[in-house]
């Protein structure tokens, strides 16, 4: 069976000489497995299509466990990400988060839609990098069933607290005068199980970098990044309450990430 899908390229492994296996994400079938032979070779015609970043639409057919590419056209190579090591090593990550959250056989129209947003926001240096990323991680914790309520704090009710709490495992938020008596409480609960040491998270937010928040996730993709965040410690609250409450929802840690930000270092 040949058929034809618009994907973008999330992974690419070296197979031997001349081969690669990628990892493609379809809007209508998610992550597709693609063995492309001989691509290696200065003679294929396929290279451009097998980079990663690219988007295309490929014309796949299948043959025993694997897919293989016929045909194909580029969309958007998204040449503007070799721009800068940063921008590749950022983009590098998002593709890790993208293939984490999404699955063979599953829609992914929101996360491919997502990625290919953040991904010409980078290429084009429309917006800082910290907010392309923090937005990113957030969506991405919503799409994967992990939404907080950001929308009053949960022990008095306040709608518009000027500071408070993000408790990570729970999804919620606390105003400034409730969020000591509840971590006291939870310190307390954690001294008496210490096995709830790793459950209990929590990253201060200011009134701006909670509406960043609600906005990242409520937005309409067109506009995700459509917000003004000018104040850097307002920033850094957003970036490290939206990475933070990613990775513990997620259980994991990821290379990428580590290296993209070992650069920020240097």
């Amino acid at each position: 069976m040949i058929y034809g899908t618009d994907a973008l390229v999330l992974r690419e492994v070296a197979v031997g000489e001349h081969d690669k296996i990628l990892t493609l994400l379809s809007p209508s079938e998610g992550q597709i497995t693609v063995s492309a032979k001989g691509v290696r070779s200065s003679r294929s015609k396929l290279g451009p299509a097998t980079k990663l970043f690219t988007y295309g639409n490929y014309e796949l057919y299948k043959k025993g466990e694997y897919r293989y590419i016929k045909d194909f056209s580029v969309i958007e190579p998204f040449f503007g990400l070799s721009r800068d090591i940063e921008s590749m090593a950022l983009a590098s990550y998002l593709c890790e988060v993208a293939c984490d959250i999404t699955g063979e056989g599953v829609s992914s129209v929101d996360v491919l839609r997502m990625t290919l947003n953040s991904f010409y926001a980078l290429s084009k240096e429309l917006y800082p990098r910290p907010i392309i990323k923090a937005v990113y991680e957030m969506r991405a914790a919503g799409f994967s069933g992990f939404m907080p309520d950001l929308e009053y704090c949960h022990v008095c009710g306040n709608t518009a607290p000027k500071e408070a709490m993000l408790d990570v495992m729970n999804g919620c938020i606390y105003c400034k005068d409730c969020s000591q008596k509840h971590l006291d409480a939870a310190q307390k609960e954690m001294y008496d199980n210490p096995e709830l040491s790793e459950r209990i998270v929590y990253c201060r937010l200011t009134q701006s970098s909670i509406t960043a928040m609600k906005y990242a996730l409520q937005a309409p993709s067109e506009r995700m990044f459509s917000f003004d965040l000018t104040d850097e410690a307002e920033m850094r609250y957003f970036s490290h309450a939206a990475e933070t409450y990613l990775l513990h929802h997620l259980e994991r840690d990821f290379a990428t990430l580590n290296f993209y930000k070992s650069l920020l270092r240097t």
